[in-house]
């Protein structure tokens, strides 16, 4: 139970009081509360009078019933006294019975009968024997004889201060009176030492008569009452007077002490109420202004609530307990599309809530809501047209002033709806996405992993609870050195977006390739607060790419490398790529023809041409005769006499065109010289079979005479040998080709014994003209086959003879020149014969080339292709220098490990002949 507030009280007597004085002015409410005051103390005063006089009237009683009880109590005390006395008497012997006995320490006295002055009574009684006592007291002895019984007399007048005895008349065995004497009946006016301020007095008379006062007490009494007396059922009057005594300052002031209270308490409630008012008008004051600065402050307030809930994004509705509307805010017009003029009074749940229809608003609150709330219920409302949308409701149930009101907030859920099912499908895709997604949160320490989807899972092997909490460096391992690690470092320090391709480690230890793109998330006052990234597993297009790497590098390599030419177009018609071989081939610089459409590739390489000649065949051809491969044959002028092979395919899956250019130049004229070789071969074959078939069937069908015969043999036999010397020399020339050098015998040879032994087997018909030969004579040790640079000196040597059939010297001598560090010797052959010109001098080596097409010089045609084979095989080349029609010199050089005494002041490149 709630204790009542003590103020309570003294507001409302403050408000009572500024109800009745709050329109008064203040000299009339001073006026007012001076009569009221006065008033006030008047009838304090005549109540304090009252009360006493009250107090006076109820000490005399007091006073006046106790000296009752005194007088009852001294009578009986006597009367008791008087019995025993009697019986004293009785008990008396005869001869004292007879005289006047006297008790002073009772009072009391024995008077014969017989004795008759009651003078000597009157005295033993210590009572003045006055006559108007003597007889009074003679009157009572007789009352007392009539009576026959005990007798209560008053002795002298009312106004002498009366006295009384008792008297008992006995007739038995003692004839007398037994007399016992009362003292006064009340002290007159005596002051009382127990603080008492009342003087009494009291006169003991019979019933019917009335008191006489003495003339100096009955004027200060101010108070009388008579007192019933009775003693053995006769009935006395106590009649008592008495009056207040006069009274010292200080009693004075002690005994109306209430007075002065009372005087004091009126001043005080006359100064209170005066500051009560002025307290009043001070506090009226101050409410006044501070009730007008709290209206204002009240209507601000309420001025601004009403702003803040028309500025509200929700509709706020506030219900009365029947379910009607009393009142909303702007937005619930936006919200609904009802204006709130038509809403008022009208039911909630009709209008805008239709959930609310079902059950009454107590029983919605206590099904959906907990201490008088609802909050955040996800239901439907209704708009103007009847259609029906999502809201959040929240609600109040109050009471305020004894009436119970409901207060609804109703936030249109539409677009969070919308916005939660786009955040659930994308959670749906982010999760159901085969690429690892995880956000990261950049203001927790160590920017640790906050979510991860099932992707990140499958591509790494670790559950999201693994995962949670850690940086995501732990994937990295020990592989922290990548180049792509920097780019996000970097990128992660400045806030932006970056995309780089990493190794990363699964959980079971094996290494995968990931392509990470890493964006920032910005909060509103653009601080990055997370970064999100999106993992591709590219492990296999990276095995794929270094796959596709290490062919491209091949095929770069073999594009490089490739003798053939390469022009690629793409689907522009714009030249792409040109490799070198095709830069050899044209003379055509790949930096200004990468660009170019094909129409001025074309021109300019057209520009290059003598002639061109298609050879696109049916192969070349689709289903409807379009040529998707051309072939055609360039002849080119420039930079050299030239033979290009042209291939065009169109094309492929990037709509490309590719060009092939090969140089068949070389294979043009090896076709050539093979078929000279042939025509040459079946000549050359055909003609010593022809004599050798000839002279033998000769010699078979016919006789000859010995000499005859002896001359067709010689010829037989000298044909036989030219037969055989060119089928050794093509035999020859296939070994060496084929083996490229892996029969040869090398061994360390002195070369002076290599070139004596050649020229010691060097026989020329019908020539006998000799070699002038210069050797040094230090012997110069080579590691050659011996036999091999025989054959090949003795070529050269042959040819020497045969290419100048009109004589001449033909001189033999040995260089040497220094090649950086390795130093080469040099055997030099020097004809006069008839020389070469430059176009012969570059078919030198050729096959089946040979200078003398008249067939007056015999040979294959082998012979320097045999030579340049076995020197190249050494390690050395062959030089040959010709005039036409003065003579051609052969230098067939040779690696030399050691110069031995070679002079060491030969420069590079130097030529010095060894003498």
């Amino acid at each position: 139970m709630t204790a009542p507030d003590p103020v309570q009280p003294v507001s409302r007597v403050q408000g009572l009081l500024e109800h009745v004085f709050g329109s008064w002015t203040p000299r009339r409410v001073v006026a007012v509360i001076v009569l009221l005051a006065t008033m006030l103390t008047a009838g304090g005063l005549v109540a304090v009078y009252r009360l006493e006089s009250w107090r006076n009237q109820q000490e005399f009683l007091a006073e006046a019933t106790h000296m009752q009880e005194q007088v009852q109590y001294r009578l009986q005390q006597r009367r008791a006294l008087l019995s025993e006395v009697r019986q004293w008497v009785l008990a008396m012997p005869a001869p004292r019975a007879e005289t006047l006995t006297v008790w002073p320490e009772a009072g009391s006295a024995w008077l014969p009968r017989h004795v008759k002055t009651v003078d000597a009574l009157l005295q033993s009684l210590a009572l003045e024997a006055d006559p108007d006592q003597v007889a009074a007291l003679a009157a009572c002895l007789r009352a007392a004889d009539a009576a026959h019984r005990w007798q209560l007399c008053q002795l002298g007048s009312a106004a002498q201060e009366p006295h009384w005895v008792l008297v008992e008349a006995l007739w038995e065995s003692r004839s007398g009176w037994v007399v016992t004497a009362l003292m006064p009946a009340a002290e007159p006016w005596r002051p009382y030492s127990d603080g008492h301020f009342w003087e009494m007095q009291s006169v003991l008379t019979s019933t019917d008569a009335a008191p006489v006062w003495p003339e100096a007490l009955a004027a200060n009494a101010t108070h009388r009452i008579a007192l019933p007396i009775t003693l053995d059922g006769r009935a006395w009057s106590l009649k008592v007077a008495g009056g207040l005594r006069q009274l010292t300052t200080v009693e004075y002031l002690h005994r109306h002490a209430a007075v002065w209270l009372a005087l004091v308490v009126m001043v005080i409630a006359a100064l209170v109420a005066m500051q009560g008012y002025l307290m009043l008008i001070s506090t009226r004051r101050r409410a006044s202004g501070a009730r007008k600065q709290m209206d204002a402050a009240l209507q601000k307030e309420q001025t601004r609530r009403a702003a803040v809930m028309d500025a509200a994004p929700d509709a706020i509705v506030m219900v009365d307990s029947q379910g009607k509307i009393t009142w909303c805010n702007v937005a619930t017009v936006s919200i609904f599309g009802r204006p709130s003029d038509a809403l008022m009074g009208l039911p909630i749940a009709d209008t805008l809530l239709p959930a609310l229809a079902a059950t009454s608003l107590d029983q919605w609150f206590d099904e959906h809501g907990f201490s008088n709330r609802v909050i955040g219920l996800d239901t439907v409302g209704q708009r103007a047209e009847g259609t029906v949308f999502p809201v959040a409701l929240s609600a109040a149930r109050i009471f305020l002033d004894g009436e119970q009101i409901y207060s609804f907030i109703v936030r249109d859920t539409t677009d969070a709806k919308w916005a939660e099912q786009e955040l659930a499908l994308r959670d749906r895709a982010l999760a159901s996405s085969s690429d690892g997604v995880i956000i990261v949160s950049m203001t927790l320490p160590s920017h640790p992993i906050i979510y991860a989807n099932s992707g990140f899972e499958q591509i790494t092997g670790y559950e999201v609870h693994e995962v949670l909490g850690l940086n995501p460096r732990f994937l990295h391992g020990t592989d922290a050195d990548q180049p792509g690690l920097t780019v996000l470092r970097q990128a992660i320090k400045e806030g932006r977006r970056a995309q780089a391709v990493i190794r990363n480690y699964r959980k079971n230890g094996s290494q995968y390739y990931i392509e990470l793109s890493i964006s920032p998330v910005l909060n509103q006052e653009g601080v990055l607060t997370h970064f999100i990234g999106i993992q591709a597993d590219i492990s296999d297009r990276v095995a794929a790419e270094q796959v596709l790497r290490l062919r491209t590098e091949r095929l770069n390599a073999v594009f490089d490398l490739s003798p053939d030419g390469f022009v690629v177009l793409d689907k522009r018609g714009e030249v792409t790529i040109v490799n070198p071989a095709f830069e050899a081939m044209t003379g055509m610089s790949a930096a200004d023809m990468v660009g170019q459409s094909r129409d001025v590739f074309e021109d300019q390489l057209m520009s290059q041409c003598q002639s061109r000649e298609d050879e696109t065949s049916d192969s070349d051809k689709d289903a409807d005769g379009n040529a998707y491969t051309t072939r055609e044959l360039l002849h080119l002028h420039t930079p050299c006499q030239r033979t290009l092979v042209r291939r065009i395919r169109h094309g492929g899956s990037h709509d490309e065109t590719v060009m092939y250019f090969r140089d068949v130049t070389h294979e043009r004229e090896v076709d050539r010289m093979k078929s000279e070789f042939l025509a040459m071969a079946a000549h050359e074959l055909r003609t010593p079979m022809v004599s050798i078939f000839g002279f033998t069937e000769l010699l078979l069908k016919r006789q000859f005479k010995d000499e005859h015969r002896k001359d067709m043999l010689e010829t037989i036999h000298r044909q036989a040998s030219i037969l055989i010397n060119l089928v050794n020399e093509l035999l020859d020339l296939a070994r060496i080709e084929a083996r490229r050098g892996k029969d040869f015998n090398r061994s360390r040879q002195a070369l002076q014994g290599v070139i004596e032994q050649a020229l010691g087997a060097l026989l020329v018909n019908n020539d006998d003209r000799k070699v002038k030969v210069t050797l040094p004579e230090e012997p110069l040790m080579l590691d050659v086959d011996r036999s091999k640079l025989s054959q090949a000196l003795t070529n050269v040597l042959s040819n020497a003879y045969k290419y100048s059939p009109n004589g001449g010297e033909i001189s033999l001598d040995v260089l040497c020149r220094r090649r950086g560090t390795q130093a080469e010797v040099g055997i030099r052959v020097e004809d006069h014969g008839m020389g070469m010109t430059e176009a012969q001098l570059a078919k030198v080596f050729e096959r089946f080339f040979r200078a003398d097409t008249s067939g007056n010089i015999p040979g294959t045609g082998l012979g320097m292709t045999i030579v340049k084979e076995i020197i190249e095989l050494h390690g050395g080349e062959v030089v040959v220098d010709s005039t036409f029609g003065q003579g051609t010199t052969v230098t067939m050089w040779l690696p030399m490990k050691h110069l031995g005494s070679l002079p060491e002041q030969i420069k590079v490149d130097e030529v010095v002949p060894l003498v």
